[in-house]
């Protein structure tokens, strides 16, 4: 994986919004040879058709009405470092077509300028949405996904993890918190951490973090109680209990049936249920299907 890192390959994330494909762009760079170059990020979702040329290449003075001096597009600011392009997803098949030339051959032009410039850093792209089912409806280049493609990352949504995961990044935002706004005295009552685990986060870690923090911040006592959860949190409180068990409880018929009963293996499972594998076997152990038991089954498939 170090290599990959290392490489110019481009490489995508994909996941739900607050998934931390930001952070994940961010871990990259920093553990890669690109960490002593520059790092920029640029949200592609917010720039107008008319500019992306500019926003991306660069333009030199007089080249267009309002181009009152050159301007550094994005590409230049990075150098030869990484530049992350949020929301690739989102743009124009025109825009796609600009971008595939510069991942094609490294090469752009500022726009007014005949003057070649070379890119000698590396791309990490971010989306939301799903780029194979945008190719399918004719939105999203064929060539610029494969293009993509070769290095590709998928972040689960905290609704896919276990309770012991989410507790633990819970933990994690407590502690940085702490560091953060000077609150080692704060601290969460045992009940305040079993709603906290129990909420589905639709807003992933980005609703997780933010929420930790503000209550942490709100609070006038040491110790975080229930009353000082947003309202949501008491009402998913008294939900959960018997609507997760019966969830709970499907999920392990549909797992162990798809798994143990038909005996298709974890990858065509993890398939044919539309999960990562990782997370497949993550909720496999949840619910005590023996990793033995998986094994004689990727044996018998084999």
């Amino acid at each position: 994986m170090r290599a990959l890192f290392n490489s110019n390959y481009p490489i995508l994330i994909q996941g739900e919004t607050g998934t931390g494909k930001t952070e994940l762009a961010k871990k990259i760079h920093k553990t890669s040879s690109y960490k002593y170059s520059r790092y920029v990020e640029c949200n592609l979702a917010g720039i107008a058709d008319n500019l992306f040329e500019s926003e991306l290449f660069g333009h030199t003075k007089g080249s267009f009405t309002g181009a009152c001096s050159d301007k550094i597009g994005f590409c230049e600011k990075a150098g030869s470092g990484t530049l992350f392009f949020d929301e690739i997803g989102d743009i124009t098949l025109s825009q796609q077509k600009k971008l595939l030339q510069v991942l094609d051959t490294g090469e752009f032009f500022r726009v007014g300028s005949t003057e070649k410039s070379n890119f000698s850093g590396r791309f990490i792209f971010a989306t939301h949405k799903d780029l194979e089912k945008l190719v399918r409806q004719g939105a999203f280049r064929e060539d610029l996904f494969y293009r993509l493609g070769g290095v590709s990352f998928s972040l689960d949504p905290l609704r896919e993890k276990t309770d012991a995961q989410k507790s633990e990044a819970i933990n994690e935002f407590i502690i940085k918190a702490r560091e953060k706004y000077g609150l080692s005295n704060k601290y969460f009552h045992s009940d305040v951490m079993k709603a906290l685990s129990l909420y589905s986060w639709p807003g992933n870690y980005r609703e997780m973090k933010t929420t930790i923090e503000l209550v942490m911040l709100k609070s006038t006592r040491p110790q975080i109680e229930l009353k000082d959860l947003p309202y949501r949190f008491h009402c998913s409180s008294r939900e959960n209990s018997s609507f997760k068990r019966q969830i709970s409880d499907l999920e392990r018929k549909i797992l162990y049936n798809e798994v143990v009963n038909k005996g298709v293996g974890i990858n065509k499972a993890s398939k044919s249920l539309g999960i990562s594998k990782t997370t497949l076997i993550a909720k496999l152990r949840k619910y005590g299907i023996s990793e033995q038991v998986i094994d004689r089954v990727n044996l018998k498939v084999a």
